[in-house]
């Protein structure tokens, strides 16, 4: 009885551990994301399927555990998909989740088709080719885009004045160390937004000589001229509570 049932065993339980490696390393690289809690919910989520395939690699009863543990985290890790790619292109908060659960979703649509393939008509095996084709180069897109690109200055820029409007100014979490991750060499405007927050942010914790050097460096990429007004606003409403600079 034991050999009989071991390779279902094995096999949902290396899902398990492909979705758990895939979880803890959203939960991982979150850190150093500037919106932390988005790949961090998507993390534990993953990491809570695991310990689900986990306890039904146990299950006495007789069923398909290697098809439904491949269809279960398909289907799962298309729709994280779907979330990562608007958090990534729309949103702009994420750039981790769809390409790691990507590698999740080609896996199990993988496995699935190779599972139905001789059983399949022609025309079926070339829809499930083309499916898994678009899927791999969809994977690399992200991947590329998400892992290697990675996150702009806009995200940071963004988290910054987020952490701002919380009163967490200081710390490489704070909205300090978020602004000095927002620079952007294409367009400089993003970098005079980011010297003008860091100015009023050092201005208001009494640190003289860092918001003089950040207000020569605004000055040198253009002043109030080279960003929209609404930016300022938003920042010295944030620290200060009202507008400071109407009369500039």
């Amino acid at each position: 009885m034991w050999k009989s049932t071991c390779p279902e065993v094995v096999e949902i339980t290396v899902w398990a551990g492909l979705t758990a490696f895939v979880g803890a390393v959203l939960v991982y690289l979150s850190r150093d994301q500037p919106f932390p809690e988005i790949s961090r919910k998507h993390g534990i989520f993953l990491l809570l399927i695991a310990g689900t395939l986990m306890i039904a690699s146990t299950s006495p009863r007789d069923f398909e555990k290697e098809r439904i543990s491949a269809l279960l985290v398909t289907i799962f890790a298309g729709i994280q998909l779907v979330i990562g790619v608007w958090h990534m292109t729309i949103n702009r908060r994420d750039v981790i989740v769809g390409p790691l659960v990507g590698i999740l979703l080609c896996l199990g649509a993988g496995v699935l088709f190779a599972d139905d393939w001789f059983e399949s008509t022609t025309t079926e095996q070339a829809t499930a080719f083309l499916t898994l084709a678009f899927l791999v180069m969809l994977e690399i897109y992200l991947f590329f885009r998400g892992m290697i690109v990675g996150t702009s200055a806009r995200m940071w820029s963004a988290a910054g004045l987020r952490q701002i409007q919380r009163g967490l100014l200081e710390g490489k979490r704070g909205a300090v160390g978020c602004f000095e991750r927002a620079w952007d060499m294409e367009e400089e405007y993003i970098n005079a937004m980011s010297h003008l927050a860091l100015e009023k942010i050092h201005s208001s914790l009494g640190n003289n000589s860092a918001a003089e050097e950040h207000h020569e460096k605004f000055q040198q990429l253009g002043g109030m001229e080279a960003i929209d007004s609404a930016w300022v606003e938003a920042i010295e409403i944030s620290v200060y509570g009202k507008i400071i600079s109407e009369s500039e």
